[in-house]
């Protein structure tokens, strides 16, 4: 069953009332639930409204519904429409379309999903109607050219209209051609509730139909010279291979300081190629596609409140518009062989500046959060530049973020060496070590291969790198099933770890201090972390001898680099297993030495 849910946006949508009852939480987000919770005076009302929606949403899927097609009109004659004004349409022009619901008594929730042709429309705003809300949920898709719409009445309480206005979307004209907008599929309920087929309460489904397709005939611009340099102007103007129209098109990109501008300007330039570039188009090409990629990668944050008490805000609508738009200008560019690194590795990104407040700046990170659990998640991978107060995550998810300092206090930290006690607390703020529970630490305690592995994965972020084709089975003791299976899985793909010459991995074996060191400088050498091989210390340890013929040349290193000292009498001890408390400090020593 085609379902009405969002794809993705489930947990954004649902805001706790599948879990609200359900309690818990986890020990990094417990101590953040009340205070951050009564930041915003209006995100109690804000998330009731979301429950509702949500629960909504959850019964209209699991009801059977008619599907429209474009030309079937259904026995009532209820059907989805779509109108505007289309006359006069030119390229560069915006017009906006309305959906409306006809001859319904009763239109509770709605799902829209409307088709377009993706060369010659590009989607600029989707607004719902005044007596309906899809709380930006929509996706607009558009490679594809189609956007997906899920809409519901704001009143709950049944509400007779025989024609609903159920919502605007605007497009932009981006090439001179005849095109249709069709409804490509809907379903739709009503407030009445029934007992479906299980005997449970449902809202009751409504057959419904289709309007007809809205056929729209974009003409070149009227009776002017075409403006290359606004990018928005049809190839059939005037020569797409030109040298100054398409040089001069990407000198304006270059001028244009809106990245969704300067995007679409790009967009609009690509559509009117119609021939092979030269070598002086394609360059020019390239400067102003790396430009606008580089500027449509950073999306908008909305940043409200002030110091410790600031919440970052990326809005769905954003995010959908800025990925749409920059794989679509991928596309175009492959299309014809403009391609480079800074444009294929280009990913969503999003800045957070904080001010420090009096702060442990070590301890700071970023979290966002939780709506289903009411509780703040920590965003791994962030990129922290402590000197400018800016955090810098992967945009890969709306919603509410904060930059926080994380304490966790162990009972039995308290008589430890002031570095290793401060290692603890920093590695801990940053997700990197755990307790052995609640209230303990254990410093003394051995660190086993596999709880090492997990440690160095996420001080260097290594699992968030591309984990396709990862052997799980690598080794004869790695069970596929077990917690530390990925992290070992990584380490092995990027060539860090080897095992044993028997198969074997002994994850429960006691990492010693040389197996250690040889871990992190292999890690560190996968990343191209490591400065060059003279930094490699000339002073050996006196027990420089006992270090296996395999870890002598990281050893050196990592002594160059000030990771390790001797343990007393200048012995490094290599055989030796390391400690929780040493570990941690070895581990913090090498993300000191990376900022």
């Amino acid at each position: 069953m085609y379902s009405l849910m969002p794809r993705n946006s489930c947990r954004f949508l649902c805001a706790g009332c599948c879990e609200a009852a359900k309690g818990g939480g986890n020990p990094v987000n417990d101590r953040f639930m009340i205070r951050d919770s009564m930041l915003d005076p209006k995100r109690g009302e804000v998330r009731m409204k979301k429950m509702i929606f949500a629960l909504c949403l959850i019964l209209i899927s699991s009801t059977v519904f008619t599907y429209g097609s474009t030309g079937v009109r259904a026995a009532e004659s209820s059907k989805i429409t779509i109108s505007g004004n289309v006359s006069n349409i030119r390229v560069g022009d915006t017009f906006k379309l309305q959906i409306n619901g006809e001859q319904f008594e009763d239109l509770f929730g709605v799902e829209v999903v409307l088709a377009y042709d993706a060369q010659a429309l590009q989607v600029q705003d989707v607004k719902a109607g005044e007596a309906y809300d899809s709380f930006d949920a929509y996706q607009n898709d558009a490679t594809k050219g189609e956007l997906y719409l899920p809409l519901a009445r704001k009143q709950l309480q049944p509400n007779p209209q025989a024609s609903v206005h159920l919502a605007d979307v605007t497009f932009k004209a981006l090439k001179d051609k005849g095109v249709e907008v069709q409804i490509q599929r809907i379903k739709a309920v009503g407030s009445e509730r029934q007992t479906n087929q299980q005997g449970y309460k449902d809202l009751k489904g409504l057959t419904s139909g289709v309007g007809e397709a809205l056929v729209i005939q974009i003409a070149k611009q009227d009776g002017k010279a075409p403006d290359y340099s606004s990018g928005q102007t049809s190839s059939s103007d005037k020569p797409a291979t030109s040298a100054p129209t398409i040089i001069d098109g990407a000198k304006a990109i270059l001028n244009e300081k809106d990245p969704m501008k300067a995007g679409e300007k790009l967009q609009a330039l690509l559509n009117g190629l119609k021939s092979e570039l030269s070598s002086t188009e394609k360059e020019a090409l390239l400067q102003a596609a790396e430009s606008t990629v580089a500027g449509l990668s950073v999306v908008p944050v909305n940043k409200e409140g002030t110091g410790v008490d600031t919440v970052y805000v990326i809005s769905a609508t954003d995010l959908s518009q800025y990925d749409s738009l920059l794989q679509s200008i991928r596309a175009s560019l492959r299309k014809w062989d403009i391609d480079s690194p800074q444009i294929d590795n280009a990913q969503l990104k999003a800045v957070m500046e904080y001010t420090l407040s009096g702060r442990d700046v070590n301890k700071l990170g970023v979290y966002r959060y939780n709506e289903t659990s009411g509780t703040w998640d920590y965003v791994r991978g962030a990129v922290h530049q402590a000197d400018t107060g800016k955090f810098t995550i992967a945009a890969k998810q709306a919603g509410t973020y904060r930059v926080m300092e994380y304490s966790r206090p162990y009972a039995d930290t308290t008589a430890m060496y002031a570095e290793a006690k401060y290692a603890v607390e920093v590695l801990t703020a940053r997700h990197i070590v755990n307790g052995t529970s609640d209230t303990l630490f254990s410093p003394s305690k051995s660190v086993t291969r596999a709880e090492f592995s997990f440690m160095i994965v996420r001080a260097l972020n290594l699992d968030l790198l591309d984990s396709t084709n990862l052997a799980k089975t690598a080794y004869s003791d790695v069970g596929a099933e077990a917690w530390y299976s990925n992290d070992i899985a990584v380490l092995n793909k990027l060539g860090v770890i080897k095992g044993f010459s028997d198969g074997t991995f002994r994850p429960n074996d006691p990492v010693t201090r040389e197996q250690m060191v040889v871990i992190v400088m292999n890690a560190l050498r996968s990343q191209e972390l490591l400065p060059n091989s003279s930094i490699a210390a000339a002073e050996k340890f006196t027990d420089d001898e006992t270090i296996s013929s395999w870890a002598k040349d990281s050893v050196k290193m990592a002594r160059g680099l000030k990771l390790v000292s001797g343990i007393g009498q200048n012995r490094f001890m290599p055989k030796q297993p390391t400690n929780r408390a040493d570990t941690a400090v070895f581990i913090w020593k090498m993300l000191q030495q990376l900022n």
